[in-house]
C-alpha cells in the first residue's frame, strides 16, 4: 500500500492505480496521520478526547481539520491510504461526459459525486466519502453498473460538476423548446408557460449554484444578436462560462422573474427584484436586476452569501502600525470613521471586521443597511426598504431612540444620512459607514461640498480608510511580468525592476489569480489635519499633511503588495490614485 501522496490527474493513472491489488490491511485514520508525522500523538488524543466528549458522531479528520491539526489535502491523503482508494485530482481529469448520462445533476449536486470515466464495466465515481454505502447502492440502482468509488475533495467534486453538468442543463432545455417555440409577438405567453417547465426550473437554479460553487459574486446572463453569454465574475473579473441559444433567453427570464418576484409580463422597462436560495443547509441571498436592450433582456444576479466566513481586523491586510491604529479607533466610544471606495472594494467586509472586534466589548451596536449581507449574532441587523419609504435616514431617526452605543450605516447616500451620521456621532456614539469617494482626502472635501459644517466634521470625523482589491497571483503559476514602458512611467518604476504574474494553471483554474487582497490608505484625523479642515479646503493638502505625518497613499501600499509578489504590477496599475 502507498504510504505517500501520489495525486491522480489523468485516466491512465487511474487504470493502472485501479488495478493494483489490494491488501485489505485495516488502519485508522489517526494512526496513518501519526505514522506519516502529520499530527502528534498528544494531537490525536485531544481529538479523540473532542470527539468523544460531543458524541456527535463527527468524523475524526473533520475535528482534526476544525482544530487545525491537519489540513483538509493531509485528511484526503490519509483516507485514501487507509481505505486504498485512489486520490484523484479533478481540475486537472479529463471527465468522460458520456458517463454524465448514469447521474442526474440534480442527484450529482446533492450527493457531492460525479462519474468521470468507464474502466472495465464499472463506473468510476469520485466522491467526498466513498464510505456511503447508501449512496453507493442508489447510484448502482440509478446506472445499472457496477461502481467504483474514488476519492476527492468536495472543492474539486463541486468544480467539476459545474464544469460538466452546466452543459447537459441547456441541451435539457433545448429539447423542451425543440416543439417549435420561436421568438414572436406570443413570447412572453409562452415564457410564462416554459418558465415553470422542469428543465428551465433546473437549468437556473444548477446555474445559482454554480456561481455559489465557483464563489462568484455576480451572474450575467447577456443577450447578443444569435446567443446568450452567461458569464460569472469571479475576483473582480467578468469571466465567460459558457453561451445558450437565444430562444432559451424568454423563458430563462421569465424564470428569474418568478423568482425574483417579479412582472413577468413586462418587458420594456427594467425591474428590481430579491429572493433566497438554498445551498447546502444554509441560505443565500440574491439582488436581481433585468435591463431591456436591443437584442433582448439582460439578467445580472448578485450573490450574497450570508454564511461566509467572517473577517477580524487582522485578516484585512494592514501593516502593524496601521492595525494598531484602526484597532484603536473602532474602539473608541463616539466619533466616525468612513470606509471610501469604488462599488466591489470590500468596503463591507471591512466594516464588518470592525464590528466583530467592537461586540467584544458587550455594548449595543445597530446596523441599518441594503441588504444585511452578513448576519451576526448580538447585533441587531436592520434592512432599508426604498419600496415603502424606509431610508436610511428615517431608520437612522428612529433607531437613535433605541440606545445604541455604536451604528453601521451601510452606505451615506445623501446629504440628510451624512448630518444624521455626523450628528449621532456628535452625541456619544461610534459612527461606521461608507462613502463613495476616490481617496482618504478627497472624503473630506466631499462631506463639506454636501453640507456638513466644517467644525462639525472637525470635532466628528475619527479617521478615513480608502481601499481597493487586488488579484492575489497564484502562487503554483508565477513568472515575470512583461510591463509596458507607459505603466513603469505613470508608477514610477525603474526598468530593471522586476514583478511577477501569474499566468494561469491547474491549481487555479487557469485563472491566475487566487482570491483578492486589500490595498488601502488609513487617513488620522490629527489635530494639524483638523486645523486644515476649513470650507475651501483643497484635497492635496490634507494628503499632503497626512503624507507628512506618516500615512502611505494607496498607490504606494499597492507597489508594496506587488513587490511582495501578492499581485502583478497590472493590477497596481489599475488601482492607482492620481
Amino acid at each position: 500500500m502507498q504510504s505517500e501522496l501520489f495525486l491522480i490527474s489523468n485516466k491512465q493513472q487511474l487504470s493502472e492505480s485501479l488495478e493494483k491489488v489490494r491488501t485489505f490491511e485495516h488502519r485508522r485514520l489517526g494512526q496513518v496521520l501519526f505514522q506519516t508525522g502529520i499530527i502528534t500523538s498528544h494531537q490525536l488524543k485531544d481529538a479523540l478526547l473532542e470527539q468523544k466528549q460531543h458524541n456527535n458522531g463527527e468524523h475524526i479528520g473533520h475535528i482534526l481539520c476544525r482544530l487545525g491539526f491537519a489540513s483538509d489535502h493531509q485528511i484526503r491523503n490519509a483516507l485514501s491510504l487507509c481505505m486504498e482508494i485512489p486520490f484523484v485530482q479533478l481540475n486537472q481529469f479529463d471527465v468522460e461526459v458520456d458517463e454524465l448520462r448514469h447521474v442526474p445533476a440534480e442527484f450529482a449536486r446533492s450527493h457531492s459525486i460525479i462519474p468521470i470515466m468507464m474502466h472495465k464495466d464499472r463506473l468510476v465515481v469520485a466522491m467526498e466519502d466513498p464510505s456511503n454505502s447508501e449512496t453507493l447502492d442508489l447510484l448502482f440502482f440509478m446506472s445499472g453498473r457496477v461502481v467504483e468509488p474514488v476519492l476527492s475533495s468536495a472543492e474539486d467534486i463541486d468544480y467539476a460538476i459545474s464544469k460538466y453538468y452546466g452543459k447537459s442543463d441547456i441541451e435539457d432545455v433545448l429539447n423542451d423548446l425543440s416543439t417549435g417555440v420561436k421568438v414572436n409577438n406570443w413570447e412572453a405567453q409562452q415564457a410564462v408557460k416554459l418558465a415553470s417547465d422542469r428543465p428551465t426550473v433546473r437549468l437556473i437554479h444548477n446555474l445559482i449554484v454554480d456561481a455559489i460553487t465557483r464563489h462568484a459574486s455576480d451572474i450575467h446572463i447577456r443577450p447578443k444578436e444569435h446567443e446568450v453569454d452567461i458569464l460569472f465574475r469571479l475576483d473582480g473579473s467578468l469571466v465567460k462560462i459558457r453561451s445558450f441559444d437565444k430562444k432559451m433567453l424568454p423563458s430563462a427570464v421569465a424564470r428569474i422573474k418568478i423568482i425574483g418576484g417579479m412582472d413577468i409580463s413586462e418587458r420594456r422597462l427594467p425591474q428590481d427584484g430579491r429572493s433566497k436560495i438554498e445551498n447546502k443547509g444554509h441560505m443565500v441571498d440574491l439582488r436581481i436586476s433585468i435591463m431591456p436592450t436591443i437584442h433582448g433582456e439582460s439578467v445580472v444576479l448578485r450573490i450574497l452569501d450570508t454564511s461566509t466566513s467572517l473577517k477580524q481586523i487582522d485578516d484585512i491586510g494592514f501593516s502593524e502600525k496601521d492595525l494598531k491604529q484602526f484597532s484603536q479607533l473602532v474602539n473608541k466610544s463616539s466619533g466616525m470613521i468612513l470606509v471610501t471606495g469604488p462599488t466591489g472594494s470590500g468596503k463591507t467586509t471591512t466594516l464588518y471586521a470592525a464590528l466583530q472586534s467592537i461586540k467584544k466589548r458587550d455594548i449595543n451596536i445597530i446596523t441599518v443597511e441594503d441588504p444585511v449581507e452578513f448576519h451576526i449574532d448580538d447585533i441587531l441587523q436592520i434592512q432599508v426598504n426604498s419600496a415603502i419609504n424606509y431610508t436610511f435616514a428615517r431608520a437612522l431617526r428612529n433607531i437613535l431612540r433605541h440606545d445604541p452605543d455604536a451604528i453601521m450605516i451601510g452606505e451615506i447616500r445623501d446629504e440628510e444620512t451624512a448630518k444624521i451620521a455626523v450628528e449621532s456621532s456628535l452625541t456619544g456614539h461610534l459612527v461606521l459607514s461608507t462613502l463613495h469617494t476616490n481617496s482618504a482626502a478627497a472624503t473630506v472635501t466631499r462631506l463639506l461640498e454636501i453640507g456638513i459644517q466644517s467644525y462639525l466634521l472637525n470635532s466628528t470625523l475619527l479617521a478615513v480608510l480608502a481601499q481597493r482589491l487586488v488579484k492575489k497571483n497564484c502562487p503554483h503559476c508565477l513568472a515575470e511580468e512583461t510591463v509596458p514602458e507607459e505603466v513603469r512611467e505613470a508608477l514610477g518604476i525603474d526598468e530593471d525592476e522586476v514583478f511577477f504574474k501569474s499566468e494561469g494553471c491547474d491549481k487555479c483554474h487557469e485563472t491566475g489569480h487566487a482570491g483578492r487582497v486589500a490595498v488601502y490608505e488609513l487617513l488620522v484625523i490629527s489635530p494639524a489635519i483638523r486645523d486644515l479642515i476649513q470650507p475651501k479646503v483643497n484635497a492635496t493638502e490634507i494628503e499632503k499633511m497626512a503624507i507628512e505625518e506618516g500615512m502611505k497613499p494607496l498607490t504606494e501600499h499597492a507597489l508594496y503588495v506587488a513587490r511582495q509578489q501578492l499581485t502583478s504590477l497590472e493590477e497596481v496599475y489599475r488601482v492607482r490614485l492620481g
